[in-house]
């Protein structure tokens, strides 16, 4: 039996919401990336630089000043590394703030495609006699490790 085409109308207007929200939490975690790596890299560059002025300023040796430079580099290439796991756990923030919204608004998120299709047609395997059915594999928990 179709559905009503308000019904339809709905569900895809709430796919279009949905998948807008993602984009927009995906934009969110991608300029806090960039935000902190350019903060990150001014962090080095200002200390490089300071190193460097203090090398031509003072009769400091130059292994010391080399040596907090090559410090400064290490220190900042540490924190690049760590970008990617913050972006992602800010990703996932955004996202769980969408669904607590949506929750607080008492919007039912959206059915599964599975849940939503309601068919006469029996399901996969049914027919197959005497198999038995292998349990569900389980599902990511989609979070980064700290």
């Amino acid at each position: 039996m179709p559905r009503s085409a308000k019904s339809r109308e709905e569900e895809l207007r709430q796919i279009l919401i949905d998948a807008i929200e993602v984009q927009l939490a995906a934009f969110k975690a991608g300029i806090s990336f960039w935000r902190e790596w350019v903060e990150k890299t001014s962090e080095f560059v200002t200390s490089a630089t300071n190193s460097l002025s203090n090398l031509n300023s003072e009769d400091q040796e130059t292994k010391d000043v080399l040596l907090e430079v090559v410090d400064a580099a290490r220190e900042s290439i540490r924190a690049m590394t760590e970008l990617p796991r913050h972006t992602a756990t800010r990703f996932i923030e955004e996202l769980d703030e969408l669904k607590k919204k949506q929750k607080s608004k008492g919007r039912k998120t959206r059915p599964k495609a599975a849940q939503a299709q309601k068919s006469t047609k029996p399901p996969r395997g049914a027919g197959r006699a005497g198999k038995k059915k292998s349990p569900a594999r389980p599902r990511r928990a989609g979070r980064v490790k700290a």
